[in-house]
Order: C-alpha cells, then structure tokens, then sequence
C-alpha cells in the first residue's frame, strides 16, 4: 500500500469514528444468537446505558417488553428465510419502544439488514435505532385533534 493510500485509510477511519461519535442515532451489529456484538457510543445519549450495558445483555431486552414478541418474529423470521437459501433480504424498518435508563422509553425506528460471508452463511445483523419520540407525539396529537374535530361535529 502507497502511503498517499495509507494516508486516505487512516483519514477515511477517522472521519467514520467522528461521524459515529456525533452522531444521535445508535448503529448496532447482533450476531446470530440475538446477542450485540457492538453498540455505538451514542447510546448513551439516546437511552442513558452505556454501550458495555447494553451489550451485556440479550437484544432483545434492549426493546420494551410491549414489542418484544413482534421484534423476535422479525428476527426469526429473516432467520428462517435465510435458511432458506436467500442470500440478501432488503433492509428493514420497524417502530419499536426502547427503555430509557431512567425507567421511561423512547420510540425509536429501528431500520436493519441481515448480512452474510462469502459461503452465503449468515454472519450478523447491522442496524440503526433512530430517536422517533418527537414525530410519535406529534401523530398522536394530530390523531387527538382529530377526534376532537369529528366529536364537535356530531
């Protein structure tokens, strides 16, 4: 490798990490057994648990109890088809409510993809867990409103 090459790599990693660093949403990788293999540092930030808590437990357990069911059939489901043969299912997007270290929750939309080695094995899952609390009370009032405008007009 040239060092102008070297140089670019080296510059190209850190901007990655500062990209990763100041970023709100959490980029994340589960390996096959539901387990996190890395959470990004911005965690913190978005549900008060450092990245080490957060990998010491199942991912599963990183989702309210409410959407804990829906989000096992979506892995396990992506699971089954890749057993099936397919190699590349399209990325995922889902709603789901994540507990806050401070025993509240957050909506978060989480959108993922299943990736896999060159033996067309499944090796992990690659996420990101966006912060959706703001755009959910707003639906939520939109839907109030709503209501309130069809009550009025009875």
């Amino acid at each position: 490798m040239h060092d102008n090459q070297l140089t670019a790599l080296v510059g190209g990693m850190d901007l990655l990490k500062k990209i990763h660093e100041t970023t709100q949403d959490v980029y994340w990788v589960i390996d096959k057994d539901g387990r996190f293999v890395f959470v990004s540092s911005s965690v913190y930030q978005q549900r008060g648990f450092t990245p080490d808590e957060v990998m010491a437990e199942p991912a599963l357990e990183s989702i309210c109890a409410e959407d804990r069911a829906r989000a096992a059939v979506i892995f396990s489901t992506g699971l089954d088809v890749i057993s099936q043969g397919l190699t590349r299912l399209p990325a995922g997007r889902v709603r789901l409510r994540q507990p806050h270290k401070n025993g509240s929750h957050i909506w978060t939309e989480v959108v993922s993809e299943f990736f896999f080695d060159e033996e067309r094995e499944f090796k992990y899952v690659l996420g990101m867990s966006r912060n959706i609390d703001g755009l959910v009370i707003a639906e939520q009032e939109i839907t109030r409103l709503r209501n309130e405008l069809n009550r009025a007009r009875i």
